[in-house]
């Protein structure tokens, strides 16, 4: 009876440290927890049996381990997002690792005190657990692995009450999470069958299509686009002095960048629709490369296999790993070398991608965003980025302008960015299935008028768009006056959002 005691407390302690997380996220978020939830009892009181099995596993610093940490993956990714893990975010481990890790320099202080503070834990338990006289039974261990391989299943039955919420445990948040991606990994998908886009060749094309894809700009901070923050001087002269110039709202057809650049280059409309991406048929580098262009693709990003697929269309292509400066300004010196012939040009930026303040050069620091205040610092770092990717168009459109005739030149972001603001629902980042990170800028310049009248634009029409001055004319007999936003895959297996755009106004249909 006297080891069964040191179990119990060893239970208690367990059950003490999985809570921490959610009492270190409440005093640094209002709300982070809600303890008045109807689920708070029920989930100490399971926090406590799963705690009481650990303590009798003899592979009990293993499964706490792995729990604990559950919580602080929450707190870590709160931290950053000012939300939760949802399930579909899981497969950006695996398709964004490197740009994930890139993003969480912004945090890195918090992570750093955070590991720190779990290795001296997981140190201090595991040297006294040593000590204690501890029972141990082998069935302990085969009960909590049939709990964690079973519990799919419950949350199979009751999916929307175990979504990650502030009336959920950090751990349990999650541990739903994971359950939820795995289940819709192994679910059975249903298949749709879309009919063929028609492509069709209606000319010789445009002499110079030039397409500036952008990093998470959101013209809603944009001082173009009405933003009270100055951080657009010359595309502000632009719009003012020049009538060839205009500038439009636009959706993103993703809310990550390997989804939302192979969809816009393949004019995707349907996230499903997986044969238009095999058959390539509307690969934007594809036709302009069969209607006689010399294809360009130069990027200050990490190209992803996913994303490889664009590139093998491009006559000359250059990749981060390519230049030996990092800011975007390096890929006017590459347009400068380009020969005044046939020519579709692809200039991929990287400013302003998280941390803002490592893509944009010091001397485009307008707005001091050295701050311990969280919300401060990304967005006075993210305006300087604003700033920079302002000068950088600009001087695109100023070079093009003084030296090539019967061109176009179009202008968006991958998708957008959301720096907490209320309408924003206190988000930060992308990479959420929501309207708030797929705002973005549609600018367009040409040597030939052309009318834009519509308040809203989307990926997919701009697309249309640059395929007509390529030549083509792509006919979707899929339309049907929706458009989608995709999800973290780019198959639709992580959801989307449905829209259709009404009077200048956005309404979402469904997920």
């Amino acid at each position: 009876m006297k080891s069964l005691k040191y179990n119990l407390i060893i239970a208690t302690l367990f059950t003490i440290l999985l809570l921490l997380p959610d009492f270190i996220g409440n005093i640094l978020w209002q709300n982070y927890y809600i303890i008045t939830s109807k689920n708070t009892l029920k989930e100490i009181a399971i926090t406590f049996f799963i705690s009481l099995l650990i303590s009798f596993s003899n592979a009990r610093i293993l499964f706490f381990t792995l729990f604990f940490l559950f919580g602080v993956i929450e707190l870590i990714y709160f931290d950053f997002f000012h939300s939760y893990i949802q399930p579909y975010q899981t497969d950006l481990l695996f398709s964004e690792l490197e740009d994930i890790l890139d993003s969480l320099k912004s945090i890195a202080t918090f992570i750093g005190i955070l590991m720190a503070f779990v290795i001296a834990i997981i140190a201090l338990l595991s040297y006294f657990l040593k000590k204690l006289p501890l029972k141990s039974y082998k069935l302990s261990t085969i009960l909590l692995l049939t709990l964690i391989l079973i519990f799919p299943f419950f949350v199979n039955k009751k999916k929307v009450i175990y979504i990650p919420n502030s009336t959920h445990l950090s751990y349990l948040n999650t541990f739903f999470a994971t359950n939820l991606w795995i289940l819709n990994k192994f679910s059975k998908k249903i298949k749709k069958t879309y009919k063929p886009y028609i492509v069709k060749k209606e000319s010789n094309g445009k002499k110079i299509v030039i397409v500036i894809m952008g990093e998470s700009l959101n013209y809603k901070r944009m001082h173009l686009f009405g933003w009270d923050i100055n951080n657009t001087p010359n595309l502000d002269k632009l719009a003012k002095n020049d009538k060839n110039f205009i500038f439009k709202k636009a959706i993103s057809s993703g809310i990550n960048t390997p989804v939302s650049v192979v969809s816009f280059f393949n004019l995707k409309r349907e996230p499903q629709n997986i044969n238009l991406l095999l058959s390539q048929k509307t690969n934007l580098l594809k036709l302009a490369k069969e209607n006689n262009y010399s294809t360009y693709w130069l990027s200050l990003q990490e190209e992803g296999t996913s994303i490889s697929t664009l590139l093998n269309y491009a006559d000359y292509k250059k990749t981060r790993k390519d230049f030996i400066k990092k800011y975007d300004e390096v890929l006017i010196n590459e347009l400068k070398k380009i020969p005044n012939k046939k020519t579709f040009i692809i200039l991929h930026l990287r400013a302003n991608h998280s941390p803002y303040e490592e893509y944009t050069p010091k001397k485009f620091y307008k707005w001091d965003f050295h701050s311990k205040d969280y919300a401060t610092y990304k967005r006075k770092s993210y305006y300087n980025g604003v700033l920079y990717n302002d000068y950088v168009i600009s001087k695109v459109i100023e070079y093009v302008k003084s030296h090539f005739k019967n061109y176009s030149i179009y202008f968006t972001s991958d998708h957008g960015e959301m720096l907490g603001f209320k309408d924003e629902g206190g988000r930060f980042g992308h990479s959420q299935l929501t309207f708030g990170d797929t705002f973005v800028p549609f600018l367009y310049y040409s040597d030939t008028k052309r009318e834009l009248n519509k308040t809203f634009y989307n990926h997919y029409q701009i697309g249309k768009m640059i395929a007509k001055d390529l030549g083509y004319e792509i006919i979707n007999p899929n339309e049907d006056g929706t458009y989608f936003i995709n999800g973290v895959s780019i198959d639709g297996s992580s959801g989307f959002i449905q829209y259709k755009i009404n009077n200048s106004k956005l309404i979402k249909e469904n997920k």
